[in-house]
């Protein structure tokens, strides 16, 4: 899969949908219209891979970076291990689960950067937690 550029600095929740939208597309790429080549690019013979969804839709089969503390939370460590070890869909299952876990994790560590009125983007009395939406609406009907 080629690569372009796979910097991302999201600055709002919208631009984190974005990027957490982006990366899930190119995992599901890599899942099911190029499942072959993923298939072959995480050989057992090789290091402990990860599979990277990037920020652009694309995505790639790679070690881990290099960087301590990594940019952002690493994927799932050795992918390519089990490969041959399992049944072809159970590996690709497994796969998808570790990469939902790890697209929630970078989503939350993006998150975790804004300031209150950046998550939400609004002032805090125009809010309504899900809870009191909830609360008020069942007592309405008591």
């Amino acid at each position: 899969m080629e690569v372009g550029p796979i910097s991302s600095a999201p600055r709002t929740v919208e631009e984190i949908f974005k990027d957490y939208s982006s990366r899930r597309a190119g995992i599901v790429r890599a899942l099911t219209h190029d499942v072959d080549e993923f298939y072959a690019q995480c050989d057992p013979e090789k290091e402990n891979l990860c599979l990277y969804g990037h920020p652009n839709d694309s995505w790639e089969v790679n070690l881990p970076a290099e960087e301590v503390p990594p940019e952002l939370p690493e994927p799932a460590l050795g992918i390519n291990f089990a490969r041959d070890g399992m049944n072809r869909r159970d590996w690709l299952s497994l796969i998808a689960v570790h990469s939902d876990s790890w697209l929630l994790s970078v989503a939350f560590y993006l998150g975790a950067r804004l300031n209150r009125n950046e998550r939400y983007g609004f002032d805090s009395n125009q809010r309504v937690t899900l809870f009191c939406r909830l609360s008020r609406k069942y007592e309405q009907e008591v």
